[in-house]
């Protein structure tokens, strides 16, 4: 059930957003884990803006209409925005006009992924105003892909991805938290895109940094990349 070349976590969130955009049309996408108090973790930006994820999680995420809150317990496989809330409402919201509007978002479609009930997993997909929002065609098309991601992500990828973690945080003796700091360095993100993603100071992550290069006895970003 895995896609093709994917063989860790990122590599899979990377391909089914490849895979969605070859089948519909999107202006940019988000594939993340829902983990402890809905934070993000594992962030996957298909055109890499990072920021903009970072600026919705810290000041916006608790004004969206598809605020995570609305679909814990319940079944729901996907939703966009529209069917949360009228255009004429939204339009007139903080959300939409500071941003959505600055970020060239008008829809939004997210699909959940469970794992016993559980939504671990969104892909959010976003789509400009000349777009127009999408069709019921291809929400029949996302209905019918969203198993083979919720299987391929529950049975195979979060699993390796949790003995994966568990493998490197024994091999080298880190923290959780440095293995974090680890994880989002390995997927190539910069300093200040692991602070915000974690919820850091720019000093903090430096520090974790030299304790990770200390353990695992490396001088460079290079050096992990080859140990991981």
């Amino acid at each position: 059930m895995m896609l093709p070349n994917a063989t860790f976590l990122p590599q899979f969130q990377t391909q089914s957003l490849s895979l969605i955009n070859s089948l519909l049309p999107i202006t940019d996408a988000v594939f993340f884990l829902v983990e402890e108090n809905d934070h993000h973790n594992s962030v996957v930006s298909y055109k890499g803006k990072y920021d903009i994820e970072s600026q919705y999680c810290r000041d916006y995420k608790q004004f969206d209409p598809l605020n995570l809150t609305k679909f814990k317990g319940s079944q729901v496989k996907l939703a966009t925005l529209d069917s949360q809330i009228k255009p004429h409402f939204l339009k007139q919201t903080r959300y939409f006009q500071d941003f959505m509007v600055p970020n060239n978002h008008r829809y939004v479609l997210d699909i959940f992924l469970r794992i016993e009930g559980k939504i671990v997993a969104v892909i959010s997909l976003l789509r400009e105003q000349i777009l127009d929002d999408f069709s019921q065609q291809e929400l029949d098309l996302l209905k019918k892909l969203q198993p083979f991601l919720e299987f391929s992500l529950g049975t195979i990828y979060l699993p390796q991805r949790a003995n994966q973690k568990q493998s490197l945080k024994t091999k080298f003796g880190l923290t959780q938290r440095e293995f974090d700091v680890l994880a989002l360095l390995l997927r190539g993100m910069q300093n200040k895109h692991i602070a915000n993603e974690l919820g850091l100071s720019l000093a903090t992550v430096k520090t974790h940094l030299i304790h990770i290069f200390r353990k695992c006895q490396v001088n460079s970003r290079s050096q992990l990349m080859v140990l991981s």
